[in-house]
Formats: structure tokens, C-alpha cells, sequence
């Protein structure tokens, strides 16, 4: 039996290293960390390459005072 070692999609951090949070997308699955989750919200495009469409998710909208 082998053990299964999940990564971030974006930084390649394991789930022995970081927390990780698991996904869906595009009929995936995927794992990112809590310290990349903020790229997948403000910087989607910035994960092209490492998740399938990325470049197509728009950025969650969000007011500056």
C-alpha cells in the first residue's frame, strides 16, 4: 500500500508542511494551502499552468476605501 502525500497546487508544500485545503475545478480535484488560497482569490491567472483554466477565473471583486 503507498501512502498518498498531497501537495499545494501552487507552492508543491505537503500536507506534512502546511495546512491544505482540497478543491474542485473544472472537473478536478486539487489541493492548495492556506498560504496560497489568497493567489486563488485575488491572483487566479497567477496559477495558470498548475490549475487547469485558471487564467479564465475572474478575481473575487473587492471595494478600497
Amino acid at each position: 500500500m503507498t501512502d498518498t502525500l498531497y501537495r499545494c497546487l501552487n507552492c508543491q508544500r505537503t500536507e506534512d508542511q502546511i495546512p491544505l485545503i482540497s478543491l474542485r475545478y473544472d472537473g478536478k480535484s486539487a489541493w492548495i494551502c492556506s498560504q496560497c488560497m489568497p493567489v486563488l482569490i485575488h491572483h487566479p491567472a497567477q496559477l495558470a499552468g498548475k490549475l487547469r483554466n485558471a487564467a479564465s477565473i475572474p478575481p473575487a471583486p473587492h471595494a478600497h476605501d
